[in-house]
């Protein structure tokens, strides 16, 4: 099936082209091997029009060259002038202010077929960004916003006129302006103003790469003798019977993302029925976005998750013992603004400055996939076992299809090596 013709959109200025590739038979004729045009437009509404007329010219250029009738009238120079030129037609909605922009944004976002709790956490998100221009630079028109606004709100934000104010870091400040942006292309989607000034303003390449240069002593994962310190220590090895919030979440969370590389919020909003025995005898933990208050990062993120022997050992299912199906794994657990799992983050924080193995930069519970993919590596998983089992998307389109076999991926869980013996939660044996 041919694809259809598309405008083609510039990524830096954002102005709409067509772009054609000249036939092999006619190269020779036309001296060039693509037609490249202006549509002199930002609007992909605009854009699309005038693209319809422009390729309708570019095709009898085609057929004149074909039919030897080339001329230079058609020499590529003359062919940028001779194609129509689109008609702008008058903006009646760009005086709205950024303030109502965001409220139709926020209103769109229920159009994008996601669950309750990420669409709500999105809109949360994206206020705050938006909101933050408004505090610092006013609640403009937003066709009056122009691109040096962006470039004073972005120097505010790393450093503040106002001394009481707290600075950002670059990474925060791209990601504010990130957002920013979309709520902005929202509007010129929506046919509301005829450019982005975040993009125009080209505001991200002044402020540096989004992702630091890799080092090779670089490691966002624990180390193994890393994860048997933390998992030998005292105080970690009490929270087993705690009680309160968070209580023995933060025993558990961590130890099962050590085993299967979880997510935080995704281990933190388990249901007792989210952990089953699959036909084969095997136990898996299920990630799936199937309640309000339960969410996934991305399609992949859905999926089951083998549960290594020594989980079982350890208890686990012990949690399931005097819980109803539809009741959560870890009830003392409270949804607040960062999900189920922040305040188990913010308690296992110390227990790593306490164990010596606290890094600055390292988030120390997502560390634990970082190690699961290593130790995976390590020990003979392959790959493609080793992202179904994290939720990691390959790219390839072949591995959409069919499932993933969960005897496969039982087997082999199994090659891990046990960290609770070598840490002296099992014995050795």
């Amino acid at each position: 099936m041919a694809l259809i013709a598309q405008p083609f959109r510039h990524p830096d200025s954002g102005i709409y082209y067509l772009r054609r590739r000249v036939p092999d038979d006619l190269r020779q004729i036309i001296g060039k091997t693509e037609i490249r045009r202006s549509l002199r437009t930002r609007n992909h509404q605009q854009a699309k029009a005038a693209f319809a007329l422009a390729y309708a010219e570019s095709e009898r250029l085609f057929k004149d060259a074909r039919q030897g009738l080339y001329t230079e009238h058609y020499k590529p120079e003359a062919v940028a002038r001779a194609l129509p030129t689109p008609v702008m037609p008058a903006r009646t909605e760009g005086h709205i202010k950024l303030s109502e922009a965001l409220v139709r944004y926020v209103q769109s976002i229920s159009m994008s077929g996601r669950s309750e709790y990420v669409s709500r956490r999105h809109a949360v998100d994206y206020s705050r960004a938006v909101n933050r221009y408004i505090t610092d630079m006013g609640d403009k028109p937003i066709a009056a916003i122009q691109a040096s606004d962006i470039h004073v709100f972005a120097a505010n934000l790393i450093q503040p006129a106002d001394a009481n104010v707290k600075p950002l870091a670059t990474s925060s400040t791209r990601l504010l302006l990130a957002r920013l942006s979309s709520v902005l292309a929202f509007s010129v989607d929506s046919g509301l103003i005829e450019t982005n000034p975040v993009t125009a303003s080209r505001i991200h390449k002044r402020l540096g790469s989004g992702k630091p240069k890799r080092r090779l002593d670089d490691n966002r994962g624990y180390s193994w003798s890393e994860l048997v310190t933390l998992f030998s220590h005292a105080e970690f090895q009490q929270l087993r019977t705690a009680e309160g919030r968070p209580g023995n979440a933060v025993f558990w969370i961590p130890l099962i993302a050590a085993y299967t590389g979880g997510r935080r919020e995704e281990l933190a909003q388990l249901y007792v029925e989210d952990i089953h025995q699959h036909e084969g005898g095997s136990w898996f933990i299920r990630i799936i976005d199937d309640r309000p208050d339960k969410s996934v990062k991305t399609d992949s993120s859905r999926r089951q998750i083998p549960v290594h022997p020594d989980l079982i050992d350890l208890g686990l299912l012990t949690l399931l013992q005097g819980h109803e199906p539809g009741t959560r794994l870890f009830p003392q657990l409270v949804k607040v603004s960062d999900g189920f799992a922040g305040i188990v983050s913010k308690s296992w924080r110390p227990i790593t400055q306490k164990c010596g193995v606290y890094q600055p930069g390292r988030n120390p519970l997502h560390a634990f996939r970082h190690s699961f993919k290593t130790l995976a590596r390590e020990h003979g998983i392959p790959k493609e076992v080793s992202d179904w089992i994290t939720g990691h998307a390959s790219g390839h389109i072949g591995d959409s299809y069919g499932i993933n076999p969960l005897s496969r991926m039982a087997t082999e869980i199994q090659k891990l090596p046990s960290i609770a013996k070598a840490a002296g939660l099992l014995p050795r044996g």
